[in-house]
């Protein structure tokens, strides 16, 4: 809980900067809603690294760890360009751990075993810039972008960096209300590719949820 306060703490920081300068075309925006992690990508094994990262993308059922009903809160500001910065904070509680281990009871015909590691309890902090192809593609409604930034993680008791490449979609329901749907990787710094990586593992970790934009004059 101590780490979901200064994530709060945070956000509010710099959702209070908003005093300092505002536009026209509501620069601002907050976002909430609920998360997914999947851990599959620091599984190990020998499949390579395209079946580690996308052969069960969307193994719901089986490998997504959720927590509900919030588990993120964004604050983002538009820099001009197409481009925004944003600061987002996200929890979730791992009970689905992904690993590879073929001699294991319960593995699937690849080796892959989903197994309970105690209910880790994940907490992040992300800063990424975006990059909106709204223009490009001239759409009002469609708001499909590309995101590169850097993390903090704490999972248990271990805390590590992470590099996140992310995709994403908003659609726009209104000129300042939205659904927004985002995929980030979490490169770990420290993730070392073994078959059980508690210590740092990588992993992927969706969003879902609701966009507002303020701040216009």
């Amino acid at each position: 809980m101590k780490h979901l306060n200064k994530i709060i703490i945070a956000i509010v920081l710099i959702m209070g900067l908003n005093a300092q300068a505002q536009d026209s075309k509501n620069p601002w925006a907050v976002s909430f809603g609920v998360n997914a992690i999947d851990t599959k990508t620091s599984a190990g094994g020998g499949h390579g690294f395209l079946d580690r990262h996308f052969s069960q993308p969307f193994a719901v059922k089986d490998n997504w760890n959720f927590v509900a009903p919030l588990s993120y809160v964004g604050v983002s500001k538009y820099l001009g360009d197409n481009f925004s910065v944003s600061i987002e904070g996200s929890l979730n509680k791992i009970s689905k751990l992904v690993t590879f281990n073929p001699t294991a009871q319960g593995h699937d015909s690849r080796g892959y075993v989903v197994s309970n590691p105690g209910d880790l309890m994940y907490y992040g902090i992300d800063a990424s810039v975006k990059y909106s192809f709204i223009s490009l593609i001239k759409s009002k409604q469609i708001d499909p972008s590309i995101s590169l930034g850097f993390g903090y993680s704490s999972l248990g008791e271990n805390s590590y960096g992470t590099v996140n490449p992310g995709v994403g979609v908003i659609f726009w329901y209104t000129d300042t209300v939205g659904l927004e749907l985002a995929t980030k990787y979490k490169k770990s710094y420290g993730d070392r590719g073994t078959a059980v990586a508690l210590d740092s593992p990588s992993l992927f970790q969706h969003s879902l949820g609701l966009i507002f934009k303020f701040g216009g004059k």
